[in-house]
């Protein structure tokens, strides 16, 4: 299903069983590590209720324009106690290409991806921060990058 933040700015497709509740309100993306301010962003989970205690099961989408500073640099700092480290890769669509570091094992039961991604060809868009919170066998994080839009 398709998901858009307050703003109409930022969309995504995400699996079903994850878009049960959506907060579209925007964020700060000083919780990165950036500069302050309100950016376009959305997250959608199955239980918004637990989307910000690592140590519950969740399934769900993190996404936000990531405003002024260096999104990859932060992502690549990022680390998730309690979970087993799986690497980092980079992904590359016609629309985005960046860094996607992975987690599994983690408290909750599940894994986590963390992406810092910028526009492919130096397209006048911004650099957007994506995480994917997730239980079970496979993983959505590339449909789900694949899908992103921002305008």
């Amino acid at each position: 299903m398709r998901v858009t933040d307050g703003t109409g700015r930022v969309s995504l497709r995400v699996p079903a069983a994850f878009g049960r509740e959506l907060r579209g309100s925007g964020w700060d993306p000083r919780a990165l590590g950036l500069a302050a301010g309100h950016q376009p962003g959305l997250v959608v989970a199955d239980d918004l209720s637990r989307w910000s205690d690592p140590t519950t099961p969740v399934d769900g989408v993190f996404a936000g324009v990531g405003g002024h500073g260096d999104v990859t640099a932060r992502v690549k700092a990022l680390a998730h106690s309690g979970c087993r480290y799986g690497g980092a890769r980079t992904f590359s669509d016609a629309d985005w290409h960046g860094l996607v570091r992975s987690w599994g094992g983690c408290p909750d039961g599940g894994s986590v991806t963390e992406s810092a991604l910028v526009p492919a060809g130096g397209a006048a868009r911004p650099q957007v921060y994506v995480q994917v919170r997730q239980q079970g066998g496979g993983d959505a994080t590339d449909r789900v990058l694949r899908s992103l839009r921002v305008t």
